[in-house]
């Protein structure tokens, strides 16, 4: 039995895969299998199935393939690429192994050897011859990896000097950046000067116009006097149109509210109660008991109403001084008009007579100006009232008798009565 290695060139997946279709067609083979890096076991590929032409090896350019065996009768091809087989980089080592008298007839190996030379050495240049030789290969990938080495150097420097100039222009970019900035800064320094300057211009301008006009306001009066009728009038107005007391006058009312509606529910309760005990009185009491208990309630409504009437008049009074003081107010809008009327008529008259205004006309035509009417006191006094005071001041005493009591007042007791009701 004749055995053979040689090594050969590395072929890519896809040509390697041709190359072992179309030698196991020749060997009459019915299949090949195929081992590729990383794979737990080898992969069949029959002869005649559409497996060569669709396996992703078909048209693969890598180099996956990592022993591939052919078999057929008495005849074995092995292309392995293990490192114990002594194969250096970049070949393969092809082995054959042929019985010389039941395996692959001369002609046939012939072909195969045919097919070898072209698979593996046809596509090769003329430095091919140095794959053959492993020193002189050793020599050339030690060659070209010096060569890859200066490349890599040199494309470092070449990176170092981008960086630096890439460094260098943002410094310079930088500087002008910071120029460029400061003169900016200079610009707008130099512009708010010459904003602040036309301001102070425009400033004194005004000043000059104000006190142009100044001058000639003081020359005339009138229009002093006119801005503060203005001022006054406009001053009125905002409170003829929200005329209130203000909210401490409203609080000082509280108490008083509060105790006559304190006072009147206390007086009602009682009132209640003892006109209960009035409607309770047995069939048979006395007149006595009944004027007694009748008595009680009697007080209690007078003193109610009493109460209830001082409560109406206070509130009456209280209207009263709120409406006499918007009368007021509006009386003192129109003295304003007409005190304004009296000095231009009267400044009018001396400028166009060149002497005052009569006496008897300026007091004519400013009769009752700022005056107050006296308001009668007594003008809302009930007449009950009247014949009261009518009684009580000319009275010395006073003896009221009441069923089951009797009240006297002397005239010092009458008197501070008035005093306290005033």
């Amino acid at each position: 039995m004749a055995d053979y290695k040689f090594q050969v060139p590395r072929l890519r997946d896809a040509d390697l895969l041709s190359f072992l279709k179309s030698a196991s067609e020749m060997v009459d083979a019915t299949s090949c299998s195929i081992s590729e890096i990383g794979s737990a076991r080898g992969e069949q590929f029959p002869i005649n199935d559409e497996k060569w032409r669709t396996h992703p090896l078909a048209s693969s350019d890598r180099y996956t393939i990592y022993s591939a065996t052919i078999g057929a009768a008495n005849f074995n091809l092995v292309i392995e690429r293990n490192i114990a087989s002594n194969a250096d980089f970049a070949f393969d080592v092809l082995s054959i192994t042929n019985n010389p008298k039941d395996g692959v007839p001369p002609e046939k190996v012939s072909r195969l050897n045919q097919l070898i030379s072209d698979s593996f050495l046809a596509n090769t240049d003329q430095n091919a011859k140095l794959f053959h030789n492993s020193q002189s290969f050793t020599l050339l990938m030690k060659s070209h990896q010096k060569m890859i080495e200066q490349l890599q150097r040199t494309v470092a420097n070449v990176g170092e000097q981008a960086a630096a100039v890439r460094l260098r222009l943002e410094e310079e970019y930088n500087e002008r950046n910071a120029q460029l900035d400061a003169q900016f800064a200079t610009r707008q320094t130099e512009a708010e000067k010459t904003i602040e300057e036309a301001k102070r211009a425009l400033q004194r301008t005004e000043e000059e116009l104000a006190a142009r006009q100044k001058d000639l306001d003081d020359r005339s009066n009138t229009h002093a006097r006119r801005e503060l009728h203005q001022e006054l009038k406009s001053k009125i107005v905002a409170r003829s149109n929200k005329f209130q007391i203000t909210p401490e006058t409203k609080s000082n009312r509280t108490p008083i509210h509060l105790g006559v509606i304190g006072s009147s529910a206390v007086l009602v309760g009682f009132l209640a109660y003892y006109a209960n005990a009035l409607s309770s009185l047995p069939a048979g009491a006395t007149t006595a008991q009944i004027i007694i208990s009748g008595l009680k309630p009697v007080g209690l409504t007078v003193a109610l109403l009493g109460l209830i009437a001082w409560y109406l008049r206070w509130m009456n009074r209280w209207f009263e001084r709120y409406a006499d003081a918007e009368f007021q107010l509006k009386q003192f809008d129109l003295d304003i008009d007409r005190a304004s009327w009296v000095v231009e008529a009267a400044l009018e008259w001396r400028l166009s007579q060149e002497k005052p205004m009569p006496e008897h006309l300026l007091e004519t035509i400013s009769r009752n100006l700022f005056a107050r009417g006296e308001k009668d006191e007594s003008a809302d006094m009930h007449p009950a009232d009247y014949l009261a005071s009518a009684i009580l001041g000319r009275a010395s005493g006073v003896n009221l008798k009441m069923p089951g009591a009797e009240i006297s007042l002397t005239g010092k007791d009458l008197k501070k009565l008035q005093t306290d009701e005033g």
